[in-house]
């Protein structure tokens, strides 16, 4: 059974397989051959609608969370995985194949992720791995490492969590956009900021802003990384800094962030308006934080996104001095009614 923040791999073995995966970036499957069969090859045309059906989760996700479309994934990777074992492509169709195996199963552990499905969440991360080394595709298994990194610093696993951005890193050091490089080192800020460790934080964010500022309109970048931009790292910014207790670090990071954010991006403004909860309370304005939660409850129930609602709830506690202000009761009456 999962349960809510369990690893089915954690410690040495968690960092571990980022080594494995390191060491295994070997190539794709031989294509079969089926000479008499033309007719069913993997076209070109074939995988560009597949691609475009994960381009589109992707983009659901922004608005809807993991709760309404895990399941709708899982269908996607198992579909992708069934064409890997039986149908006929050649050695670039299998590479490109293998690449959207890869991204099916990334998107089945963030998804997973995203209900608080800790254990299942893992074991596609683990799937998307062994893809990207099947396709010989280290950006994106970076991308993989990278989501399993944040997954390792919100359970508690933070060494684990900087150790597997750092394999990413070396593997792809020769390879990856500025984008990715930014969004490596914040996810390796968050570690830190989570580890309480404010001056490796505030240089891991330091080297995200540098690599960010060089991606010009005309890098080509891979389309799974269209959600970092100026936005998302001042976000991930200002919850290092709350997470840092130095809410005057963080103030303006999240208004910039909660100001030009796409606003089909439900999930992630949620838990942005929490971050804003937590630093207005630092600052003992115990009627911001009340507001801000109020509205990340809002939004909250247009996903029903358990992540989004746990961090709620997580922000909520932080208030427990004030629990019997009036405007606290009143919050709680309103967080009441939030789903499970």
């Amino acid at each position: 059974m999962d349960r809510r923040g369990f690893l089915i791999v954690t410690g040495g073995a968690l960092a571990g397989l980022g080594g494995q995966w390191s060491s295994s970036l070997t190539g794709v499957r031989q294509p079969a051959t089926v000479p008499d069969l033309p007719h069913d090859r993997l076209s070109a045309a074939t995988l560009d609608r597949l691609d475009h059906r994960l381009a589109d989760l992707r983009r659901l996700d922004d608005a809807l969370g993991g709760r309404e479309l895990h399941q709708l994934a899982v269908a996607e990777f198992r579909w992708l995985t069934c064409l890997a074992d039986h149908a006929v492509y050649d050695s670039a169709a299998g590479q490109r194949l293998f690449g959207l195996v890869t991204e099916a199963a990334r998107l089945c552990g963030w998804l997973h992720f995203d209900v608080a499905h800790h254990a299942a969440a893992q074991s596609y991360y683990v799937a998307a791995l062994r893809s990207s080394a099947s396709a010989n595709d280290s950006l994106t298994g970076a991308h993989v490492l990278a989501c399993m990194s944040f997954q390792a610093t919100l359970t508690g696993h933070h060494q684990e969590a900087v150790t597997l951005i750092d394999t990413a890193e070396d593997q792809t050091k020769h390879a990856a956009t500025p984008r990715l490089r930014a969004m490596l080192a914040s996810r390796k800020a968050r570690a830190y900021a989570k580890a309480g460790d404010a001056a490796a934080c505030g240089r891991a964010l330091n080297e995200a802003e540098r690599r960010l500022d060089v991606t010009t309109p005309g890098t080509v970048e891979p389309d799974w990384i269209y959600f970092f931009d100026e936005a998302e790292l001042a976000a991930q910014a200002a919850a290092c800094w709350v997470d840092l207790d130095q809410p005057a670090k963080a103030r303006p990071l999240i208004d910039n962030a909660l100001s030009s954010m796409n606003p089909l991006y439900v999930r992630d403004r949620t838990i942005y308006h929490v971050r804003s909860a937590e630093a207005h309370l630092h600052a003992a304005d115990l009627e911001l934080a009340c507001g801000e939660l109020r509205t990340a409850a809002g939004l909250a129930r247009q996903t029903g996104s358990v992540r989004s609602i746990d961090t709620i709830r997580a922000a909520r506690e932080g208030m427990s001095r004030y629990d019997r202000e009036p405007r606290v009761k009143e919050l709680d009456l309103d967080l009441a009614t939030l789903a499970a």
